[in-house]
């Protein structure tokens, strides 16, 4: 008779055990989504606009956009972004490369953090990358 009252009882404190998990995950869940809207996902620059403002982009972790194309790849993950002002080194880890193929003619916004080295120059660590539809 004891051991039946001792089952039940261990029975009702792991049901509210993971009926409290489930309910902590659920919250927590939803306290981890991010803001969409304007400006969150960081403002429009050209390659001229980064190239002139990395070390203060680079400070501060700012998340650049870049519209453009990916012209040349020169490295394992490292390849050459171009718009109409310019040309930048972007790495593009391989987590964060499209699904779908793209080339030279394909026109990307990319999205992520400047990255300036006195030495090697600027460079921009790719976040995301959208296809541009026109």
């Amino acid at each position: 008779m004891q051991y039946k009252q001792l089952k039940n009882t261990t029975m009702k404190r792991m049901l509210r055990y993971l009926m409290v998990l489930t309910i902590v995950s659920l919250v927590s869940w939803n306290v981890v989504a991010q803001f969409v809207g304007e400006g969150a996902k960081g403002s429009l620059h050209t390659v001229q606009s980064v190239k002139d403002s990395a070390i203060k982009l680079d400070r501060t972790d700012a998340v650049v956009r870049l519209k453009g194309f990916v012209v040349e790849q020169i490295g394992n993950k490292d390849y050459w972004f171009q718009d109409q002002t310019g040309r930048i080194r972007v790495e593009i880890s391989k987590k964060n490369l499209p699904n779908r193929p793209f080339d030279e003619k394909t026109e990307l916004l990319l999205t992520g953090e400047v990255d300036y080295d006195l030495l090697e120059g600027v460079e921009i660590e790719v976040e995301s990358i959208e296809f541009v539809t026109k």
